[in-house]
């Protein structure tokens, strides 16, 4: 049976038509790849989380954020379902660093050949937003 859901907030960062993406090295979804990101804490504002998440993961700052779209995740576990709110924020330089112990192998990949497996989340945006994703990348 699953549980509550919890909210988590991940960060979409383009650095032209790449990705930033790292390895999530902890369950639900060990070993796939994640945008940089992690779960709302109470009272919190969404951008602030965003920001937040993006330096503790990553070492990275954004410039401007913007809210994107939301997916709905309940994972093969049976147990954990969470909601995903997407945050697109505007890559402004430096380079991505592990910062955490959570993730690693951070970097900017193609989003025509993103690497696998993705985590469930990703999976569920690029299925259900995908060419919204492809639109932020030619407007930039």
């Amino acid at each position: 049976m699953y549980q509550q859901p919890r909210v988590g907030v991940a960060v979409l960062m383009l650095q032209q038509d790449r990705l930033l993406l790292g390895r999530r090295l902890k369950s639900p979804g060990a070993q796939s790849w994640q945008c940089p990101g992690g779960l709302l804490l109470p009272g919190e504002d969404l951008l602030d989380c965003a920001g937040r998440e993006l330096r503790e993961e990553t070492g990275l700052s954004a410039g401007a954020m913007s809210c994107g779209p939301c997916t709905n995740n309940r994972f093969d576990d049976g147990q954990t379902h969470t909601i995903t709110l997407y945050v697109v924020a505007e890559y402004i330089g430096g380079e991505p660093l592990a910062r955490e112990g959570s993730s690693a192998d951070w970097g900017w990949h193609p989003l025509a050949q993103l690497p696998t497996p993705l985590f469930l989340p990703l999976q569920l945006l690029l299925q259900s937003h995908g060419d919204w994703l492809q639109g932020l990348v030619d407007t930039q």
